[in-house]
């Protein structure tokens, strides 16, 4: 016959079975992302990053460049454009790239700068991770030369790797600065899906721009901000 305190401890063992093999269940709220999407990695606050968009068709120049100074420094990285090159003595050249560098498994955008002497040698200056939740961000200047740093590349329309993003965004891409997209960065599933897109301005600026689809598809533009090109420089 089972004693009380054998019972008692058997009972302890079953809840705690229970317990253990009982899943845990996450409730995310509406500004959290309640799905990964195919080609998107799952990051926080709520936004996944894109992963599949389409390598710009830059000039063998800025290839070579960029891939020869990567070779060495760990990284593997996709290169989706140029975005932006600054005059020094020689010149600075500023790449977007999406993949993994240094002791990080998880993909992330980063801007890389490489550096090319007067005596035509490269040299890669700065690796910078870009947090899509908090953009470091500048006033707009009208000639796109802020801090020396002028907007290039080929950003253009339909460049976005989602056609639903693409029918959205091209709704909301309509006012004095047209926007002109590099590359889809990340998406937010709340009650519709918020988008975050780098783009390149006709006032000759980088943006993020932020927009909304809700869930009849209509689509309201939420900001555009111009990031601040230097602060990502790591110079």
């Amino acid at each position: 016959m089972m004693t009380i305190k054998k019972a008692f401890a058997a009972a302890i063992v079953s809840m705690v079975m229970v317990v253990s093999v009982t899943p845990v269940t996450a409730f995310a709220s509406e500004g959290q992302a309640l799905s990964v999407a195919a080609g998107q990695e799952q990051v926080l606050g709520g936004w996944s990053l894109v992963t599949n968009n389409k390598t710009s068709m830059m000039s063998e120049t800025y290839s070579n460049r960029i891939n020869e100074v990567l070779k060495e420094s760990g990284a593997n990285f996709q290169i989706i454009d140029i975005v932006a090159t600054q005059i020094v003595s020689g010149m600075n050249y500023m790449y977007l790239a999406y993949g993994t560098y240094g002791d990080s498994t998880v993909p992330a955008y980063y801007f890389v700068t490489v550096y090319e002497n007067t005596a035509g040698i490269d040299s890669l200056i700065g690796i910078t991770p870009i947090d899509v939740t908090a953009v470091q961000t500048a006033a707009p200047h009208g000639t796109g030369s802020l801090g020396g740093w002028t907007v290039k590349g080929s950003g253009k329309a339909g460049m976005l790797p989602d056609q639903d993003a693409q029918a959205s965004f091209d709704a909301i891409n309509k006012g004095d600065v047209v926007y002109n997209p590099v590359a889809l960065l990340a998406t937010q599933v709340v009650s519709g899906i918020n988008y975050k897109a780098l783009c390149k301005g006709s006032d000759k600026n980088l943006y993020v721009v932020t927009w909304y689809k809700d869930l009849q598809g209509n689509a309201s533009f939420t900001a555009a901000e111009c990031v601040n090109i230097g602060a990502y420089s790591g110079i």
